[in-house]
């Protein structure tokens, strides 16, 4: 059993935590930590599931991405499954296999057009919708924010296209991690935050280049303003 100080991650499965789950079916699926402890891990799936898609004894793998954009993986094995609805299972975490992915990834304020088709819902009239029109308010390799008039639920599960300048589009799978409501002259909306479960390693690195490169070039202009704005000051020639 894992000791959470031996982890040295500063990070080890708590109550709360949005994370993805999956075992021997491959199918990475959304949950959230409902109890945590030194002997077990209770986890609440987002959805219900149709079939036994985890066995006791299976071995699985955790992920989380934290606001830093920090990945942090657990290797896992499935020790109870409740028996009514399939959807809360326990799991007992090893010392063995725990790996962390650091990512140096600034997350950036910038608007990036894209769009989504919703795969999976709470409410199932909104699967399949599609919308072409959106664009992210902030984004990092670990996901995304952005403002829709769809009322989504946590665990609601989209697919989506990012448009980037002078690039071919990268595609990913992402869930709902949360949904704020709000208003803008008088128009209900949504502000979501969207965590990546499925991203090709090579589309990461390239969402991971370009928004290291554009954090660097806004620096750069903001650093020219300033000496700008100083030059301006009297007493500069």
């Amino acid at each position: 059993m894992i000791d959470k100080g031996a982890a040295g991650l500063g990070q080890y499965p708590t109550a709360g935590l949005a994370i993805s789950i999956q075992g021997d079916s491959k199918e990475t699926l959304a949950a959230t930590i409902v109890e945590s402890s030194l002997a077990e891990i209770w986890l609440e799936l987002a959805r219900p599931t149709s079939q036994d898609l985890f066995q006791e004894g299976e071995k699985v793998r955790l992920k989380y991405w934290d606001e830093e954009a920090v990945v942090y993986y657990w290797e896992a094995e499935v020790v109870n499954i409740a028996s009514s609805g399939k959807r809360h299972l326990a799991i007992s975490v090893h010392d063995k296999g725990i790996t962390v992915q650091r990512r140096k990834s600034p997350r950036v304020s910038m608007h990036i057009p894209f769009w989504f088709t919703v795969i999976d819902a709470a409410d199932s009239q909104l699967i399949g919708e599609r919308v072409v029109n959106s664009e992210t308010e902030n984004i990092s390799v670990g996901g995304l924010l952005f403002e829709t008039s769809l009322q989504f639920k946590a665990g609601d599960k989209l697919e989506i296209n990012l448009y980037f300048p002078d690039s071919h589009p990268m595609n990913a799978v992402g869930w709902v991690v949360r949904s704020n409501p709000f208003q803008r002259d008088g128009k209900p909306l949504n502000e979501v935050a969207l965590e990546f479960l499925q991203m090709e390693e090579g589309e990461q690195i390239q969402l991971l280049e370009f928004l290291v490169q554009y954090q660097s070039s806004e620096a750069t202009v903001k650093n020219a303003r300033t000496k700008g704005s100083s030059a301006d000051q009297p007493g500069h020639l």
